[in-house]
């Protein structure tokens, strides 16, 4: 990729090919995919004010410019910043619970999972980079939702829970390399194609719109907002700024309520 994208997008890989299948969630509160392409606008209040640095803006592919949080880099640690300043919605700033968000679903691959190599065969095989089977747990140990999220059965192997709520933590320490032993398939960004018909649908949209407030404002008694009036109103969507506490060594449980 060259310099000048690096610059813009920063260092995104190659979003066109990159996988979007697992490990790519959009932030926390998203609404449904094909809602959340026509609402977000691309203003990355939700990465300025992430304290953690989660929240990565999409290069040149179908969704450019939109958010994402890439587990397997820098996972969402369910501190619900980010959603109290969108303005459009695209995130949901009633979401209040971080039990309550769906960024997607952990798996476990048991193929490579030490914990499961150690309790089936006591021995890792050669292709695991090992010869000593190892009790790791390190997925439980470091998510915030235990015992509703993952669990470890018989206390020496970890199983996913209904409650995983796809904050990526545990693929982020996940030390299997190159493939994690657990992944998260997220609820959005799953499908890049389908995601760049409404990116496209919502663009034409745009520019009617625009186009009609432009013919209207050439006629001042229907009382239609100009274009720079209209450039105005959009820079005074959202709101105040949120307080934050830094960012800590040691993350702890998340906690909240509706």
């Amino acid at each position: 990729m060259s310099s000048f994208f690096k610059r813009i997008f920063g260092d995104v890989g190659n979003p066109l090919t990159d996988n979007y299948a697992v490990n790519r969630m959009r932030p926390p509160g998203a609404v449904d995919e094909k809602q959340f392409m026509a609402l977000c606008i691309r203003c990355n209040r939700c990465l300025e004010v992430c304290p953690y640095g989660s929240i990565k803006r999409e290069g040149v592919s179908p969704t450019i410019g939109t958010p994402y949080v890439f587990g397997e880099n820098r996972a969402c640690y369910l501190c619900m910043a980010c959603m109290r300043l969108c303005p459009t919605g695209a995130l949901n700033k009633d979401l209040r619970s971080p039990e309550k968000v769906a960024m997607g679903k952990a798996r476990i691959d048991k193929s490579i999972c030490y914990s499961h190599l150690f309790l089936r065969e006591d021995v890792l095989p050669d292709h695991t980079g090992g010869k000593i089977g190892a009790i790791c747990n390190t997925c439980y140990n470091v998510c915030p939702l235990q015992e509703r999220a993952i669990t470890l059965r018989q206390n020496l192997f970890p199983e996913v829970l209904d409650g995983c709520v796809g904050c990526g933590i545990c693929v982020e320490r996940c030390p299997t390399r190159p493939r994690r032993a657990i992944n998260i398939t997220p609820s959005g960004m799953g499908n890049a194609d389908e995601a760049g018909f409404y990116f496209q649908k919502a663009h034409k949209h745009y520019e009617k719109s625009v186009d009609q407030a432009s013919k209207k404002a050439q006629t001042p008694e229907t009382g239609a907002l100009n274009i720079d009036q209209l450039l105005e109103r959009k820079q005074t969507l959202g709101g105040e700024t949120p307080t934050f506490a830094p960012p800590s060594d040691v993350i702890g449980p998340a906690t909240g309520s509706e």
